[in-house]
C-alpha cells in the first residue's frame, strides 16, 4: 500500500472488469495517480464489452474459473498454501485418530470431549465441502479456507490425549514444574499450534468478494486494510499463548495468568470475525437483490453458527473464574449446539445455491406441490372424514347432540370441511397465490387477451411489431423487438424488425436453427448461467450483445417455420426473464406468428404447407416449380412431383434419385444451411403411425456412428410426410450390384460396418425395418452408411409393419413383428447378394414368400453350404440355418463375417 493509499487500483479494476464486476469509476480515479488515471480511462472504455450491458448482479466470466489467491506476492501466498496444507493434515489426523482414541479421551473429559469433536466435525465438514466446491469460484475457496483453520481450534485439546502422554486434565491439577520434560515437549501441542487465530483472514478477505458489488468502495478498502491486521492479531495471539505457557512452566507465572490469555486468544478470531461478516452485510445495501438475499441468509447461517458460541467465549472471557479448564461447562457448551446446526445449513445453502429464490417463491413451490400432487389431498381430507365416523361408531350408546358437542370431534369436521375447501378451490388458490408472488403477472392474461385482439386486426407487420411490444412492456416488464421477415419468398434470409434500431438477423444462423431444434424459448444472454450464449458464432454473439437481448423466442408460422422471432431484454429493473414470464412470451409469440401468416396469406404468399406441386421431367427427373420454365431440354411435358418445390420454407428439391416401395427420394438443397440432403416421402403411412413419427426421428437423430446416415427431421407438405436425411453422393448399393458381384473384402468390410451401424441403432431401441440394398448408401469416400429409416421403429413397438419382401426374414412374413434378429437376417441377405450377384430365393410374388418361409434357397445357394473358404458359404449358411443357430445380433454378425475372411 503506498503512501497515497491507492494501492494496486489498475489491478483491482482490471479484476474487477474480468470478473465482470461493477467498478467505481470516478474514485478509482481520485486514488490513483496521473498515469494510473489514463490507464483506467482506457480500461473503462474496455469494460464495456466485457460487462455486455453492465448489471450489478453480472456471474463471473470464464477468468474467475481458478480460485486466485487474494494474499498477494508469491511467498505470501506460498505460505498461505502451505499453512493450508499443514491445517488440512493435522485436521484429518485429528478425524483418523477420533474413533480409535475416544473412548480413553471421553472417559478423561467427558462432555467437552464431544464438544470438541463436534467442532472438529462440524469445521472440518464445512471445510472441505467448501474447498472441494471452491474450484470454480474464488469466495467459496476463501471460506473453506476459513472454516479449515476454525477446525483447528479442537487439536491443541485433542492432540496431547491422543498422543497418551498425558490428558489435558493433568495439566490443569498438577503442578507445570512437576510434569516431567519429555511430556512438556508434547504439551507444547496445548499451546503454541492456535491456528484458529489465523481464520478471520480469510473471512476478511471473503468479506471483500462478497456480495459481488461495486469495486474500490470504502468499506472494500477497509476489508483489505483488515486482512493484514487480523494476521497480526492472529500471530500475536499464537505468540502470546505460547510464551505466556512456556513462562508458566519456566518461571512458574501463576496458571491463572496463562488461562486468561487462552481465553482471550480463543475469544479474540471470533469477535473479528463477526466483524468481518457485520461488513458483508453492509456491503449488501448496493447489491442486486438476488445477491441480498443471499448475504441475509449467509450472515444468518454465520450468526447462529459461531455468534452463539462467541457470545459464550467473551462472557467466559471477561467474567472471573477458570473457562474450560474447570471441564464443568462441557454440558453447558452442548446445550447450545441444536441452535448452532441450522446456521451451517443455512451458510451452506447460502454459498453453494446456484440462485437463492424470494422467501415467496419458496412459499409458492411448497403449495404448489402440495396442492397438485396426485392423491395428496383426497388423501388429507378422508383421513379425518374417517377417523369423525370411527369415533361416531365406537360410541353408539352416546346421543347425536352429545357427539355433536365433543370438541375432537367438531374438529376433525372442521378439518375434513377445510380440506374439502382446499380441494375443490385449489386451481383459484393457485392463481392467487401467483398473483402474490408475481404481483405484476396478474394481469397477464388481461394483457395476452388485449393483444390477441388487436393482433387479429393489424393490417401491417409494423402493427404486428407495436402490439408485441407494447405487450411484453406490460406484461412482465422488459423491452422487446419483433424481427420477421418482409415476405415468404426463399430468396429472403432476414428477419428484420420495424425498429430500425435493431440490426436484423439471417434466417441461416445458428440462432435460428437451434430455435428451430429445441422449438422453445433460447436464453442467450452472457451473464445468465443457464444461457446459450457461449455456444453461439463470434457475430451473432456481437448481435446478442448489440440487441442486449436476454430471450429469444421463435415465432411459429404454418409447419415447422418460423416466420420471426421475438427478442426480449433484460427487465427494466435489470433482472433476467423470471421463468414465469417465459410462457406468457411464448404465448405470445405463437398469437403474433398466426398474424403474421394471415398478412401473408392476404399478400398472396401460400404457407409451405398448401404450397403447390412441384413440375417433374419424366427423363431426366429434373424439378422445378409449378410456375417455371422448364429446368432441361428433353422434350416431354413436364409431370407433376410428389411435393412442392420448396420444402417447408427451406428444402428445395433438385432432381428425383429414385424410388421404391415407401415413396420417391429426391435431392434437395437447404437453402438455410447452404448444404444438399436426401428428401424422402413416406407413402402409406398411417394416421397412427404418423403422430409418433417426428418424435422418433428426433430421438432416432441422436444415433450418431459412421454408418449410420444423418437424420435432419420430419417435415409435412399437404398431410404427407418427407423424411429428410443426409445426402449420399456415392450412390446405393443397388447401383453398384448392377455392375456385378462386389469383391468378397470389399462385401465383407461393407457388411460388417452396416453390421455395427444396425448395433447402434439397436442399442438406441430402434428397428431398421427395410434393409436392403438400396437402402445402403456411400459417402464421397465410400464409407457405407444406413439409409431410409421411415420403416425404422421402437423396439418395443408390436405393430406389424411392411417392407420389402425379398429381405424378410421368415418370421415376420409369418405375422410377427420386426426385432434386431430380423434386422440381421436382411443384412445377411444382402451380404449374399454382394457375394454371388444373385438373390438366394428363386420366385416372386407368394411363391418367393413361400420359399422364405420355409427356407429354401436356390440350387447355387445350396451347393455353396458346406464349403470352407468362400463367404457365400457362411451367407448361405446363415439362411439356412433355424433361428437359434443364425447369428440374432448384430455385433454378432459384424464378428461371425470377420471371422469369415480371415479376420480377426
Amino acid at each position: 500500500m503506498r503512501g497515497n493509499d491507492s494501492g494496486d487500483v489498475v489491478g483491482d479494476a482490471v479484476d474487477a472488469v474480468t470478473l465482470n464486476q461493477d467498478v467505481q469509476w470516478d474514485r478509482c480515479a481520485r486514488l490513483a495517480t496521473p498515469a494510473e488515471r489514463r490507464t483506467l480511462g482506457t480500461l473503462r472504455v474496455l469494460s464495456r464489452l466485457f460487462t455486455a450491458g453492465g448489471g450489478t448482479g453480472s456471474a463471473p466470466s470464464a477468468s474467475a474459473a481458478a480460485p486466485t489467491s487474494p494474499f498477494t506476492g508469491g511467498v505470501a501466498r506460498r505460505a498461505v498454501h502451505l499453512l493450508m496444507a499443514l491445517a488440512a493434515v493435522a485436521v484429518a489426523a485429528a478425524v483418523l485418530l477420533l474413533p480409535w482414541r475416544w473412548e480413553d479421551y471421553h472417559r478423561a473429559n467427558g462432555d467437552l470431549a464431544v464438544y470438541m469433536a463436534v467442532l472438529l466435525v462440524g469445521h472440518g465438514a464445512s471445510a472441505a465441502l467448501l474447498l472441494y466446491m471452491g474450484c470454480g469460484d474464488r469466495r467459496t475457496w476463501l471460506l473453506g479456507g476459513y472454516f479449515l483453520f476454525k477446525a483447528t481450534v479442537a487439536l491443541p485439546h485433542m492432540l496431547p490425549a491422543f498422543w497418551g502422554q498425558m490428558p489435558p486434565v493433568g495439566v490443569l491439577e498438577a503442578s507445570f514444574r512437576e510434569i516431567a520434560a519429555p511430556t512438556r515437549v508434547f504439551l507444547l501441542l496445548y499451546a503454541f499450534p492456535q491456528a484458529y487465530a489465523v481464520a478471520p483472514v480469510f473471512l476478511w478477505a471473503f468479506a471483500r468478494e462478497c456480495p459481488r458489488v461495486y469495486r474500490r468502495t470504502a468499506l472494500d478498502d477497509f476489508a483489505r486494510r483488515m486482512v493484514p491486521v487480523s494476521a497480526a492479531i492472529g500471530g500475536a495471539m499464537c505468540a502470546g499463548v505460547a510464551l505466556t505457557y512456556l513462562a508458566v512452566v519456566v518461571a512458574a507465572l501463576d496458571r491463572a495468568v496463562y488461562l486468561a490469555v487462552l481465553d482471550v486468544a480463543i475469544a479474540t478470531p471470533n469477535v473479528l470475525s463477526l466483524a468481518a461478516v457485520v461488513v458483508v452485510a453492509m456491503r449488501a445495501h448496493t447489491a442486486p437483490p438476488e445477491e441480498v438475499r443471499r448475504v441475509v441468509l449467509f450472515s444468518a447461517g454465520i450468526l447462529l453458527w459461531i455468534g452463539v458460541a462467541t457470545a459464550y467465549d467473551v462472557v467466559e472471557a471477561v467474567s472471573p473464574g477458570i473457562w474450560m479448564s474447570n471441564y464443568e461447562s462441557g454440558s453447558v457448551l452442548l446445550l447450545i449446539q441444536p441452535i448452532r446446526f441450522p446456521g451451517v445449513v443455512l451458510l451452506w445453502y447460502s454459498v453453494l445455491a446456484v440462485r437463492v429464490p424470494h422467501p415467496r417463491e419458496v412459499i409458492r413451490a411448497g403449495c404448489r406441490r402440495l396442492l397438485m400432487r396426485p392423491g395428496l389431498l383426497h388423501g388429507a381430507a378422508a383421513l379425518p372424514a374417517a377417523a369423525l365416523v370411527w369415533r361416531m361408531a365406537g360410541s353408539p350408546e352416546r346421543e347425536v347432540g352429545e357427539v355433536i358437542a365433543d370438541p375432537l370431534a367438531q374438529g376433525l369436521f372442521a378439518l375434513a370441511g377445510v380440506m374439502a375447501a382446499l380441494l375443490i378451490g385449489r386451481e383459484g388458490i393457485l392463481r392467487r397465490l401467483d398473483a402474490w408472488v408475481y404481483p405484476d403477472t396478474a394481469d397477464q392474461p388481461q394483457v395476452l387477451a388485449a393483444a390477441a385482439a388487436a393482433l387479429a386486426k393489424a393490417e401491417r407487420t409494423t402493427s404486428i411489431g407495436r402490439t408485441v411490444t407494447r405487450a411484453v412492456r406490460r406484461g412482465c416488464g422488459s423491452p422487446a423487438a419483433l424481427l420477421a421477415a418482409a415476405d415468404a419468398k426463399p430468396g429472403n434470409h432476414d428477419f428484420r424488425a420495424s425498429d430500425a434500431g435493431v440490426a436484423p438477423l439471417s434466417r441461416t444462423s445458428a440462432i435460428v436453427h437451434m430455435l428451430e431444434a429445441a422449438g422453445g424459448a433460447l436464453r442467450v444472454h452472457p451473464s445468465d448461467a443457464k444461457s446459450g450464449f457461449g455456444l453461439l458464432p463470434r457475430e451473432e454473439a456481437a448481435w446478442v450483445t448489440e440487441t442486449a437481448a436476454d430471450v429469444i423466442v421463435p415465432v411459429p408460422g404454418p409447419g415447422a417455420e418460423v416466420v420471426g422471432l421475438l427478442v426480449v431484454g433484460r427487465r427494466f429493473d435489470d433482472r433476467i426473464v423470471r421463468p414465469v414470464d417465459v410462457p406468457f412470451v411464448e404465448v405470445l409469440a405463437a398469437a403474433a406468428g398466426q398474424a403474421v401468416t394471415r398478412l401473408r396469406l392476404l399478400d398472396g404468399a401460400a404457407p409451405w404447407s398448401e404450397a403447390p406441386a412441384a413440375a417433374e421431367c419424366p427423363v431426366c427427373r429434373s424439378v422445378a416449380g409449378a410456375n417455371e420454365p422448364p429446368r432441361c431440354d428433353c422434350g416431354p411435358a413436364y409431370v407433376e412431383a410428389d411435393g412442392p418445390r420448396l420444402l417447408a420454407g427451406k428444402f428445395r428439391l433438385t432432381r428425383r434419385l429414385g424410388a421404391g416401395g415407401t415413396g420417391s427420394v429426391y435431392l434437395a438443397r437447404d437453402v438455410r444451411l447452404n448444404r444438399d440432403v436426401a428428401v424422402k416421402t413416406l407413402a402409406g403411412v398411417s394416421a397412427a403411425r404418423l403422430s409418433g413419427l417426428s418424435s422418433e426421428a428426433w430421438a432416432m437423430a441422436r444415433v450418431t456412428h459412421p454408418a449410420v446416415a444423418q437424420i435432419h427431421g420430419v417435415e409435412s407438405w399437404r398431410g404427407r410426410p418427407f423424411l429428410v436425411v443426409e445426402f449420399l453422393s456415392g450412390g446405393t448399393l443397388a447401383d453398384r450390384l448392377r455392375g456385378g458381384p462386389v469383391p468378397e473384402p470389399h462385401a465383407a468390410a461393407t457388411a460388417a460396418a452396416v453390421a455395427e451401424g444396425l448395433a447402434a441403432l439397436h442399442r438406441a431401441g430402434y428397428v431398421h425395418g427395410d434393409v436392403k440394398p438400396s437402402n445402403i448408401g456411400f459417402a464421397a469416400d465410400g464409407t457405407p452408411k444406413l439409409l431410409d429409416f421411415g420403416l425404422a421403429r421402437a423396439a418395443n413397438d408390436a405393430t406389424v409393419a411392411g417392407g420389402t419382401l425379398r429381405y424378410l426374414s421368415p418370421e415376420v412374413l409369418d405375422g410377427r413383428p420386426a426385432v434386431e434378429a430380423d434386422d440381421v437376417w436382411s443384412l445377411c441377405v444382402v451380404l449374399y447378394e454382394m457375394v454371388s450377384g444373385e438373390h438366394p430365393f428363386e420366385g416372386g410374388g407368394e411363391a418367393l414368400a413361400d420359399r422364405i418361409r420355409h427356407q429354401r434357397l436356390c440350387l447355387r445357394a445350396r451347393s455353396a453350404v458346406g464349403a470352407e473358404t468362400s463367404l457365400v458359404s457362411f451367407a448361405a449358411s446363415a439362411l439356412n440355418a433355424s433361428r437359434s443357430a443364425r447369428p440374432a445380433t448384430a455385433p454378432g454378425f459384424a464378428l461371425a463375417v470377420r471371422r469369415a475372411v480371415g479376420g480377426k
